[in-house]
């Protein structure tokens, strides 16, 4: 009897004060809705709402159709989109994915990621998803691959087949400490195809962290439609910005 009457107090209890979910970023509590990010977090974010390359998402000067790098280098994915811009409250909320190994994190910026691919692709179009991997190397250092869990908790939403594509064959120097050449250099023969017989004509999303000047999703995507991929679409949480435009800024 005490039992049932504690349980029904308890009860009492969450209806009348009810716990609210806590931002995985600041801790505090929130009402829940569409993203699991608490207002003042999401405020801190520079989300890209319009002056993007058509081709990459990157942002750009008004009215400037293609950024710098698009304009100089082929693009072997069909089109790139971002959530925002990688600095203030995004590039915050990605080192602590990344490196403070905050991995409940990875819904909250999963659930930004969803709300730009419904606003710039038509989700019934993809076959499937997959993401740029780790060397194993890197993978064991970090303890988890942060595009793979963005990944997954897309392909949970849309009820997409979420398949492993790609792996490196060699450890490579971190892209974030080398020139735009450099980067390119970098990547070169760099991924392997795996699972062959799942690719073969199949409309793929993409799924990075970070896009800077679009040389690794870039060398994916060559990879992937060398192996018979029909087409390869390209979703990540952050982007830079136009050289042209930082050009601007830093002359202003």
């Amino acid at each position: 009897m005490i039992d049932v009457l504690s349980r029904l107090f308890n009860e009492l209890c969450d209806l009348i004060y009810p716990e609210f979910p806590k931002c995985p970023v600041c801790e505090n509590e929130f009402e829940a809705r569409e993203v699991e990010l608490c207002e003042k977090c999401i405020e801190k974010i520079n989300f890209v709402y319009e002056d993007y390359c058509s081709k990459c998402g990157k942002v750009v000067d008004e009215n400037t159709e293609l950024c710098v790098d698009c304009k100089s280098y082929e693009r072997y994915f069909t089109t790139a989109r971002t959530v925002g811009v990688y600095d203030g409250g995004l590039k915050e909320y990605i080192k602590f994915f990344k490196y403070q190994k905050r991995r409940r994190l990875a819904k909250s910026l999963a659930q930004l990621m969803i709300i730009y691919i419904e606003r710039f692709y038509d989700p019934r179009e993809f076959d499937l998803i997959t993401y740029i991997p780790l060397h194993k190397s890197r993978m064991q250092e970090r303890g988890f691959n942060q595009a793979y869990l963005l990944a997954k908790e897309i392909a949970d939403y849309f009820n997409w087949p979420l398949l492993s594509l790609l792996m490196r064959e060699q450890a490579t120097v971190k892209q974030s400490k080398l020139s735009k050449l450099a980067r390119r250099k970098n990547l070169k023969q760099q991924f392997k195809v795996i699972n062959h017989q799942q690719i073969n004509q199949q409309k793929i999303l993409l799924v990075d962290d970070i896009y800077t000047t679009g040389a690794t999703v870039n060398q994916a995507s060559k990879v992937l439609l060398r192996a018979k991929a029909k087409e390869i679409k390209v979703i990540t949480l952050a982007t830079g910005k136009d050289l042209n435009l930082n050009k601007g800024i830093a002359e202003f």
